[in-house]
């Protein structure tokens, strides 16, 4: 149900007459895992973080984290286990890119806390290790 939720969510999302954050309404209830691959290239750097994030889905399932892994090589939900939205369409994909400002030769690793806010804006693979513990730190109002 959450990834048909995210579906629909994105779709509604990339509106351009949209008010609302493509996540709004995932407001508390979810924190959303971005990862963009290159297009056209197999990306060491998409890999490595896809393998530090299947080592560490427990810990992200933990922190109610969603991962939504962008990548026209290759079928993501086949092969990973953990609780993830695979953008299928290349419409959906480049709505994306474009709403983060990612370009297609670009590696990007984006996390939104449960306000839609961008926390983490990587080009580089992130420490899972790091990760959760920015999600574990106090928040300053």
């Amino acid at each position: 149900m959450l990834k048909f939720s995210l579906s629909v969510l994105l779709l509604l999302g990339t509106c351009a007459a949209q008010e609302h954050h493509p996540f709004s309404q995932l407001q508390g209830s979810a924190r959303v895992l971005i990862v963009f691959a290159p297009d056209n290239t197999q990306s060491a750097d998409f890999n490595r973080q896809l393998q530090l994030i299947e080592r560490h889905s427990f810990e992200l399932s933990l922190h109610n984290t969603v991962v939504v892994p962008v990548s026209t090589e290759m079928d993501t939900s086949a092969h990973f286990s953990f609780e993830n939205l695979p953008l299928g369409t290349p419409l959906e994909q480049a709505a994306l890119r474009s709403r983060f400002h990612v370009e297609p030769s670009d590696f990007l690793v984006v996390l939104l806390s449960q306000d839609g806010i961008v926390q983490i804006r990587s080009a580089s693979p992130v420490d899972i290790h790091a990760l959760t513990a920015s999600l574990d730190a106090p928040r300053l109002h």
